[in-house]
């Protein structure tokens, strides 16, 4: 195929490439018609080497069949599907515009960020889209498609601002006949939902999720789940809870948070019951909180962020058109260079031979034929007439000799009405052609061949005869069609690809079928009625399939169907349908048994495991008491108790008391079998009273060594226990010692007017 652009293709002609990808190329093209129409439009078709992938094109074929059900605004709208050249393509919707990512990436390169406005309104108009997907009846009846891929990059933003949802190359509805290839899971997977990484059956609130982690990112200016694997990215969709876009971005007002983790939540149970439900929240807060809505409006932020891409796309767009004009320049000099030369006369010869042609056979002789001469023939420009196959190598001819009266033969007129296609308008181009007068014997043998069929007889093949005529003999034709199920089957009926064709009454006919994950199918059969019918219902094959069996410890060992695999996470290969025993025993505790039928829907399959566990806790002082908020705890020696009766995996909670010291409480996680932990309780402080001090007639008091002036007076606040004080006089002093209890007050004090 010619790399040279512009090209025709089909029915369209390729202007130029947009993009390459790994399977497909998309092309900018143009359809043209009458006057000067011309549409422009977007190409997909499938890069050549893999047409013979059959579950590609199966996927291809699905995406075509999917998505031209869906007529909405917020979805890139598909208009045809076809082969040309042999290749597959889909003919969609052109939008001049840069997917959602690239618009991201240019703002953060120019220094831009979407105002939380022109987020909400990007996910609002997604959200119509995608709702719009997931109920709209088709038939009387919800056509229950689910994306499966929603991320920027198949998000559209127009240059003109409008926004469109596209790809639903991996989507599934109810009666999609692809499945999903076997032990893959599909899509980007920073934008799984849990229950997709895990290979759960799948329904619009998987979506929804996916628009929940767009909303975050576009918010905050930063990736929610990617990390540096697969793996780890689906252990945080699966795992990691999503913190409120306010506290990553102050910017975010908080009221939007809400919202914004009710799609995120891990149980898709808790999310909106539908991405509709979403879409009027947003709508909702949107016009509650936008004020001026003609500033948020998307085209003045692209036509600052594209344009250069919009400049070349103006400079592209005259270009083309400048092509599109020598195109229709030159296909008018075709057409003229077709018409009759002028003068020609086809309105009187032709007229009267027309009238001889309708009015009949001639009597006493067979209907008459139009002549052509070898030099009118090369005159005439060649027309190729296209005809079903015929089978059974059956050739059907037939003769006929035109006679009048005495056997002479006059001139003859034909009439040839050619029909031309030209910018959907019809129009009859008519030659006449006049054949010189022919000279026969009669009774000769000399009788024109017309062929009427695929293959003329030549006068020898006839026979002799005064005008006599022979036709081969041909047998009676059957119409034998095939219907299959699944519907993309490859059919072929006795070696061509076909499911429907003309074939021998009374004879046998060879059907076979092919598709992909399922058993090849072959029959012959009897083809015993002019009009027969054959279904076929072909079986599944068992496929190749790779399922991750997980136990929920790390340590503990995998078998299957008695064979050890290993320890943690590992992958068995097997195929679809497959029933198999997994046995994981752990390091300690009692081994789990499951059974399971291997299944594309489930390529992870958990096992959740229950270890026994203990705790040791070793506490100061000796004679602190240990209480358990599960299993039982009990003192094994002096300073040394043990909980049993737990689980790994579980947690427990912990109190330590002891008279005289401050109560601990402790939570632990048993990440093992064996868990130990040591608690050194601190004192507790001691309560506080109250002394009472006198002196006759008076004295100088300290208290514990500090001054406190002249009796009588009162301490308060004084720590329990024992405390000293000293009264002095003069030259005497007198010590005393008082012993203070929380909240009581305590009387002490001397008499200096005794001896």
């Amino acid at each position: 195929m010619s790399k040279v652009l512009p090209q025709h293709f089909g029915k369209y002609i390729l202007m130029r490439k947009i993009a390459m990808g790994g399977m497909a190329e998309i092309f900018k093209a143009k359809q043209a018609g009458a006057e000067g129409f011309e549409k422009d439009l977007v190409i997909k078709r499938i890069l050549p080497h893999f047409t013979e992938d059959e579950s590609f094109v199966k996927m291809f074929i699905d995406e075509a069949s999917i998505t031209a059900k869906l007529q909405h605004p917020n979805i890139v709208q598909i208009f045809d599907f076809d082969i040309a050249d042999g290749t597959y393509y889909i003919a969609m919707e052109y939008i001049e515009g840069q997917d959602l990512k690239d618009v991201l990436e240019r703002a953060i390169a120019n220094g831009e960020t979407l105002s939380v406005a022109q987020c909400v309104w990007i996910l609002m108009e997604t959200g119509k889209g995608l709702s719009y997907a997931h109920t709209k009846d088709y038939r009387g009846k919800p056509l229950n498609i689910v994306h499966r891929d929603i991320s920027p990059s198949n998000v559209m933003v127009g240059f003109n601002g409008e926004v469109k949802l596209m790809d639903f190359g991996i989507a599934k509805a109810a009666q999609r006949s692809t499945k999903t290839m076997a032990g893959a899971v599909k899509g980007k997977v920073a934008y799984m939902s849990p229950e997709q990484a895990r290979g759960k059956p799948l329904d619009g609130r998987s979506d929804l999720f996916a628009l929940g982690i767009m909303l975050w990112e576009m918010l905050t200016g930063r990736r929610l789940f990617l990390a540096e694997s697969d793996f780890e990215t689906l252990t945080n969709v699966l795992k990691t809870p999503a913190p409120p876009p306010s506290s990553v971005n102050p910017a975010i007002p908080v009221d939007l948070d809400p919202i914004v983790l009710k799609c995120l939540a891990k149980d898709r149970d808790e999310r909106y019951p539908t991405v509709e439900a979403f879409t009027r929240e947003l709508t909702r807060w949107y016009y509650s909180n936008v004020i001026d809505l003609e500033k948020e409006k998307l085209k003045p932020l692209m036509h600052r962020l594209f344009k250069g891409e919009i400049d070349q796309a103006e400079k592209d767009n005259d270009a083309e058109r400048v092509d599109m004009m020598g195109r229709a320049a030159s296909n008018a000099s075709e057409s003229t260079a077709m018409m009759p030369a002028a003068g020609t006369n086809i309105d009187g010869p032709l007229s009267e031979e027309r009238t001889r042609l309708d009015a009949g056979p001639i009597p006493g002789g067979t209907a008459v034929m139009p002549q052509i001469t070898e030099t009118q023939t090369q005159a005439m420009p060649a027309v190729r007439e296209r005809r079903p196959p015929q089978r059974g190598g059956a050739t059907r001819t037939s003769t006929a000799a035109a006679r009048s009266g005495g056997g002479s033969k006059k001139g003859l007129w034909i009439g040839l009405l050619v029909l031309l296609l030209l910018g959907g308008g019809a129009v009859a181009v008519v030659l006449a052609l006049q054949g010189g007068d022919s000279k026969g014997g009669g009774g000769g043998g000399g009788g024109e061949t017309v062929a009427t069929g695929e293959t003329a007889a030549t006068p020898g093949e006839t026979g002799a005869g005064a005008g006599g005529a022979t036709t081969a003999p041909a047998k009676e034709m059957a119409s034998l069609s095939v219907i299959v199920e699944p519907r993309d089957a490859k059919v072929k009926i006795d070696g061509d690809l076909t499911r429907a064709a003309e074939v021998p009454l009374g004879g046998n006919a060879r059907i076979t079928a092919e598709a992909s994950d399922y058993e090849p199918y072959e029959e012959v059969v009897a083809v015993d009625e002019k009009t027969k019918v054959v279904t076929i219902t072909m079986v599944a094959k068992k496929l190749p399939l790779a399922v991750v069996i997980r136990p929920s410890l790390d340590d503990a060992v995998v078998y299957v169907d008695g064979e050890r695999l290993g320890a943690g996470a590992q992958t068995f290969k097997g195929v679809a349908g497959q029933e198999i025993a997994i046995r994981v025993q752990p390091a300690s505790g009692e081994a789990v048994t499951k059974t399971v039928t291997l299944s594309e829907d489930a390529p992870l399959i958990d096992i959740a495991l229950t270890q026994a566990a203990e705790v040791s806790v070793f506490v100061t002082p000796t004679s602190a008491a240990v209480e358990a908020s599960a299993g039982e705890a009990a003192e094994k020696e002096p300073g040394q108790w043990a909980v049993t009766g737990l689980e790994v995996g579980q947690s427990v909670d912990l109190t330590i008391k002891a008279g005289g010291y401050k109560t601990v409480k402790q939570t632990v996680e048993l990440k093992s079998a064996e868990e130990n932990v040591r608690i050194e309780l601190e004192k507790a402080a001691l309560g506080k009273g109250s002394v009472r001090i006198w002196a006759k007639p008076w004295a100088n008091v300290s208290v514990d060594g500090a001054p406190h002036g002249t009796a009588p007076f009162t301490v308060d606040g004084l720590s329990a226990g024992r405390h000293t004080i000293v009264f002095s006089q003069g030259g005497r002093s007198v010590t005393k010692t008082v012993t203070v209890q929380p909240g009581r007050q305590v009387s002490v004090g001397v008499d200096f007017t005794t001896p």
